[in-house]
């Protein structure tokens, strides 16, 4: 099955299933195509299409970045800015800064709101972005949909597998990134409140309500850092 043309193509039936040995396979002819792009903004477009035409792989994704090797710089197909990390790299990060605050003198739960605050700001800033996007250009005004399109995003990204359980009024993380052991040590990051903050701030931007989220999480006696569950439940209201 052919990948989607540069220009003026739409999905079909077909193109929206793909299996595993064909986005296995398809990826070197998504390469070869992407050399021919006469500028950044036509392979930005071809990456687009790609993402778009696999969504409902019911296994994989491609989730596609352009790496300029002059710049050092990465962009996705919106022409944002990234920077890619491993799993252990960010907790590590989130870990040494915790240990630090926390020998300089601040308790468990000021450290909590250290990373709840920190989480919270990144949170609001994709969430504005993201909600003029799907106004503007997805025409999604209803605020449930937007929390189901938000969920389906940044389950591309690494974070984890995000759903919204209306009825639970519950954002639930499978394989949230927090919940995962750090290789080198063996341990579980100490830190699950940046994760929570950033719910928070996300949907204090996309919901529509005038007062802050607020959330809390109702899977604790069955941590995934503790337990055999995989899931986290961060339930929330305003």
């Amino acid at each position: 099955m052919a990948l989607l043309g540069y220009e003026g193509e739409k999905p079909t039936a077909e193109s929206r299933s793909l299996n595993e040995d064909e986005v296995i396979g398809n990826f070197a002819e998504l390469i070869k195509r992407s050399e021919k792009a006469r500028t950044n903004q036509n392979l930005r477009s071809v990456i687009a299409k790609l993402e778009e035409n696999i969504k409902d792989n019911e296994k994989y994704i491609i989730k596609m970045f352009l790496v300029n090797n002059k710049t050092g710089s990465m962009i996705n197909s919106d022409n944002s800015p990234n920077i890619s990390f491993r799993v252990d790299t960010i907790n590590n990060i989130f870990d040494s800064i915790a240990s630090s605050v926390i020998d300089a003198g601040l308790t468990e739960e000021q450290v909590a709101t250290i990373f709840f605050n920190a989480g919270k700001k990144c949170g609001e800033a994709f969430g504005l972005t993201f909600n003029t996007y799907l106004e503007t250009y997805v025409d999604v005004q209803d605020s449930e949909e937007k929390i189901e399109e938000w969920c389906l995003f940044d389950s591309s990204v690494g974070w984890g597998k995000l759903d919204y359980d209306a009825e639970r009024q519950a954002i639930v993380i499978t394989n949230n990134f927090q919940a995962k052991k750090i290789d080198a040590t063996g341990a579980y990051s100490r830190d699950c409140n940046f994760f929570k903050g950033y719910i928070s701030g996300v949907l204090n931007k996309i919901s529509g309500k005038k007062t802050q989220a607020r959330v809390e999480c109702i899977s604790c006696d069955n941590c995934p850092k503790h337990s055999d569950e995989r899931d986290c439940v961060i339930k929330f209201g305003f």
